[in-house]
């Protein structure tokens, strides 16, 4: 009688601990060491997408592709042959398909009769590794822009993160930059504390400065600056660009509209000289360069010079 006492106490210690498991937000199981499943919690259950009566004496050949089964299986056999526990990120397919990366824990544990079973807990990483992809997908990009991107503190000013252009552009090594501060970059030291309270004052702007290289060189930069959040803390994001060839060719644009306003005319008879050397009449250089269009007429002066010794000249001025 003593024996079945132990039992029924071993029995229900059993069902309390199931119980405590199926409490546990993360996917639980037990196999034993031919890969049969001997026990999965609800969690389990739920992520996995097959029903426990499905799974429960059957190995993991039936539920999901052979390449995965091979992995599952060999870091199986490695933790009952060693009895060490086993951490490694696999990837899993559930029952509609779907596939997780996840990070599964096993260790052995051993009855009281010697008989090992292999209990494992899963943890779902796909959604970090997502983020992680995305995150490496967003710096490849950062790195490989056109602009260079500065992220500063806006209460020091210090630099947080730089990325390769900026680096290129300035002539500094990523980790000079980054104990170097914003009026470091710009050269205008006193400037700082006013840029800083209009930045935070409003979301974006665009600025017109200068950024002076580790030679001592400088150039013209047009940075388009952002007050961004997140996690609480605020943070000045700027992407400046190069504007030194826009500044040549807007020089290069001031010097044609100069040149164009000296029209080389002759003093005699007036015929205007175009930049290839040819002279052309006054009504057609215009009509060329301008939307202008001429009638043609003649001044009284000129009618006089032209028609004045004309018989119907002098009668018409007669009776007029």
């Amino acid at each position: 009688m003593p024996g079945k006492k132990k039992k029924a106490v071993s029995l229900k210690s059993v069902k309390m601990l199931e119980k405590m498991l199926d409490c546990v937000g993360s996917p639980v199981f037990a196999k034993d060491r031919k890969h049969r499943f001997v026990y999965l919690n609800k969690a389990a259950e739920g992520f996995l997408g097959f029903p426990n009566e499905k799974m429960l004496g059957r190995d993991d050949s039936e539920f999901f592709p052979p390449e995965q089964v091979r992995i599952f299986w060999e870091r199986d056999d490695r933790v009952f042959r060693t009895g060490e526990e086993d951490v490694n990120e696999e990837n899993l397919r559930d029952a509609e398909g779907r596939q997780h990366t996840i990070v599964t824990r096993k260790r052995v544990f051993r009855d009281a009769a010697g008989n090992g079973i292999l209990v494992g807990v899963i943890s779902d990483i796909t959604g970090l590794r997502k983020a992680h992809g995305e995150l490496d997908m967003f710096r490849k990009l950062l790195e490989n822009s056109n602009d260079a991107i500065f992220i500063a503190d806006p209460e020091t000013g210090r630099l947080l993160d730089v990325n390769e252009t900026a680096c290129r552009r300035l002539g500094y090594p990523r980790a000079v930059l980054l104990r170097m501060t914003v009026p470091d970059v710009d050269g205008a030291a006193g400037a700082w504390e006013d840029a800083r309270k209009r930045i935070m004052s409003r979301d974006n702007m665009l600025i017109q400065g200068r950024h002076v290289r580790a030679d001592g060189t400088s150039f013209p930069v047009e940075i388009s600056v952002s007050r961004v959040t997140v996690g609480g803390k605020e943070y000045i994001l700027g992407g400046a660009r190069d504007i030194s060839e826009r500044r040549k060719m807007e020089e290069a644009m001031k010097e044609v509209d100069t040149l164009r306003g000296l029209i080389p005319i002759c003093a005699k008879c007036k015929n205007i000289r175009d930049d290839k050397g040819f002279w052309h009449r006054v009504e057609a250089y215009l009509e060329q360069h301008s939307s202008a269009r001429f009638t043609h007429g003649l001044c009284k002066k000129c009618m006089k010079e032209l028609y004045g010794k004309e018989s119907w000249f002098r009668d018409d001025r007669e009776k007029s």
